[in-house]
């Protein structure tokens, strides 16, 4: 993908100032941005953060409001003239995840913005072996994937004219790390199961990019192209970070799904 200058760094509102979040704010910011953001609450890591910061529990009714609310008096003012706006909830976060996205992009449309992001994720493939890109037909096994697939064709009808959807495989960095969990676990299952992963640093670069280039309806797989085992996997990345191997349990096939890209842009639509 082509790198722009700084200068070229659209304005943006975030939904979701937290894994994701912070480190895109920050870089958005560095690269001449103006930048609202919403959270949940408020921490000491917040304050004079150089970005307007609204807080909001999405689970209320109502919290989207009118076009016109929007632009004049209402919490949503200082999002409203933004051209390019992220959406990087997780499922986990909102009782009604779908619905919720699907009010998001509408008030994103009525407030006239040119581009939407949002971070889905490489589990609406579901969990069945077999090699999967963007031409693949998704087949969400849990509820949390059959919302996030839901959330993406509620994106792709809202009519805002650019739609960046970005499956992630899974997340991690140094500071969160999954293995931090695992090795405090004994005889861990699915150890020969391959991985479809991320570092946090590739998906923020990832996202970053995707504001300079706007290009119609597309939906994007965000993974390493390596696929090693979970044992292969973590007890590598637990080594870095001077951990104990995790225990994972002898047996297991080494089965799983290989999430891959067609190309750089992913799938246009």
């Amino acid at each position: 993908m082509i790198h722009t200058p700084p200068s070229a760094s659209p304005d943006a509102s975030i939904l979701g100032l937290g894994y994701l979040g912070r480190p895109l704010a920050q870089k958005l910011y560095e690269n001449g941005s103006r930048v609202a953001a919403v959270k949940r609450s408020l921490t000491s890591d917040d304050i004079n953060l150089p970005i307007h910061l609204d807080t909001l529990d999405l689970n209320q009714d109502n919290v989207f409001q009118s076009a016109n609310l929007a632009r004049d008096t209402s919490f949503w003012r200082q999002h409203a003239d933004k051209p390019v706006w992220f959406c990087l909830l997780p499922p986990s976060s909102l009782t009604h995840y779908a619905d919720t996205v699907k009010q998001w992009a509408e008030l994103a449309r009525a407030c006239n913005v040119q581009h939407l992001i949002f971070t889905s994720s490489t589990s609406v493939y579901g969990d069945k072996a077999r090699e999967c890109d963007e031409t693949s037909a998704p087949d969400p096994q849990t509820e949390s994937a059959r919302q996030i697939l839901a959330a993406e064709q509620y994106l792709l009808d809202s009519g805002v004219p650019n739609i960046d959807i970005l499956r992630l495989g899974g997340l991690y960095c140094a500071e969160r790390h999954p293995v931090s969990r695992l090795v405090q676990k004994q005889n861990i299952p699915g150890g020969n199961r391959l991985v479809n992963i991320v570092h946090r640093d590739i998906a923020v670069e990832t996202l970053f990019q995707t504001t300079l280039h706007p290009n119609g309806r597309r939906i994007r797989n965000i993974v390493e192209p390596q696929h090693p085992t979970r044992r292969d996997f973590y007890t590598a990345e637990a080594t870095k970070l001077g951990l104990p191997p995790p225990n994972f349990a002898p047996d297991g096939t080494g089965d799983g799904k290989i999430v891959n890209t067609v190309s750089a842009d992913g799938l246009s639509l």
